[in-house]
């Protein structure tokens, strides 16, 4: 029997997301982001419960305690092992470094365990989804931009050191290599996490079986994409800015010089104070600057090659309408201080889901609970999209029931 095409629907609205927001940030910031796990769960069970597959949404069902229990443990861990390296004297700065490096090759480790946590508290029409791999596994995915995002790393160590010895072009020489290192590393780690969890990712007895999804090339060709989007973003906007903030703080390699030979002066410490936070954001900017082109391209090549016999996806989110959409939410968001965010969430959520479509075989959506179906049927019209609010059929489209459209593709067996 052939697929039935239905609807990914997301019925939230700034108006009701609103007070979740201002909730969340007023726990982040009376607890000093201690309460993020409360106002991560509080986002995530709002947007997914409003996001309506096939006529079911989904749930998120995580407890924050426990997250804030592993993230105390982990802290107090990596806080004393700090204060061991700290003992070691003059011997101090190769703990450090060393912590460092092995830090970093813990990412895909890492990445795999929060990938396991948040598929194990997501449910669809009361099923849990799980993620059927290894550790070894994800090592084996993201191994490789882990090594260079490390060596990237190293290499920003050693430009600082150089240009405290005086050698300023070895200096740039080596910031430079280490820039060019992290802008593809950086883009390159999220590309094989995306395609790590599209391949591993299962529900029920429901796996991808496009082993194909997103070919290894294409995946090059998209990291180097955005490796060269996020150069151009720190030539043209975190250079100068950083050059600016130097001028403006007085900072030179003379005064990190005189900070490692531990003549802090109250000069040398203020520039520390102004310049760390400040290179922290600009590193933030040039990631964020290509992410709508990278999550856009990962989005419609990795849902459009998801798919099982029961049940496969096709996503179509419009690269120039998410730009232009991006665009006017950042400045929006920086012109009232951040209020205008609730809203600029919505509106992208809801661009990316109702470009995505599913085809369901008829007995799987027969098996949809009858709650989720009267749910669905009864979505306030404040919650549909303006294009679907004037006909029966647009209506039982909002709720993802029937989608008009060609007939349903073949599924990869």
């Amino acid at each position: 029997m052939s697929l039935i095409p239905h609807a990914v629907t997301f019925t939230g609205d700034a108006d009701s997301y609103r007070p979740i927001w201002r909730r969340n940030m007023l726990l982040m910031l009376l607890t000093a982001g201690i309460a993020l796990p409360w106002a991560l769960v509080g986002r995530l069970r709002y947007f997914y419960q409003h996001t309506y597959v096939a006529g079911a949404n989904l749930d998120y069902h995580a407890n924050p305690w426990k997250m804030f229990a592993g993230n105390m443990v982990a802290t107090v861990i990596l806080n004393l092992i700090y204060y061991g390296i700290s003992l070691l004297g003059p011997y101090r700065l190769w703990g450090v470094g060393a912590m460092q490096i092995l830090t970093a090759a813990m990412l895909p480790i890492g990445l795999h365990g929060y990938l396991e946590f948040q598929l194990a508290h997501t449910s669809w029409r009361g099923q849990r989804l799980k993620l059927a791999a290894t550790p070894a596994d994800a090592i084996k995915a993201m191994g490789l931009p882990t090594f260079l995002y490390i060596a990237g790393g190293v290499t920003a160590v050693w430009a600082v050191i150089a240009g405290m010895g005086g050698r300023t072009q070895l200096a740039y020489l080596l910031g430079g290599l280490a820039a060019t290192a992290l802008c593809i590393a950086l883009p390159w780690v999220y590309v094989q996490f995306k395609r790590y969890q599209h391949r591993h990712a299962v529900l029920g007895d429901w796996r991808n079986e496009r082993t194909s999804s997103l070919q290894r090339k294409e995946a090059l060709h998209v990291t180097l994409r955005t490796g060269v989007l996020a150069l151009l973003a720190l030539l043209v906007v975190i250079l100068p800015l950083i050059w600016g903030l130097s001028e403006l703080v007085g900072l030179d390699w003379a005064t990190v010089a005189r900070m490692k030979q531990d003549k802090h002066t109250a000069e040398s410490i203020r520039l520390a104070l102004v310049l760390a936070p400040g290179v922290m954001l600009l590193i933030v900017m040039m990631m964020a600057l290509p992410y709508p082109y990278l999550s856009v391209r990962l989005q419609n090549s990795l849902w459009s090659e998801t798919a099982h016999e029961q049940i496969r996806f096709k996503s179509t989110v419009p690269v120039a309408d998410l730009l232009k959409l991006t665009t006017r939410n950042w400045a929006l968001i920086a012109l009232t201080l951040g209020w205008y965010y609730p809203k600029a969430a919505i509106s992208e959520a809801r661009l990316r889901l109702h470009s995505v479509s599913v085809w369901v075989r008829p007995e799987v959506v027969a098996e949809l609970p009858a709650s989720a179906l009267s749910s669905a049927l009864v979505t306030p019209p404040n919650h549909q999209h303006p294009l679907h609010q004037h006909s029966a059929q647009a209506h039982a489209r909002q709720v993802g029931l029937v989608m008009p459209g060609s007939a349903a593709p073949t599924p990869q067996q």
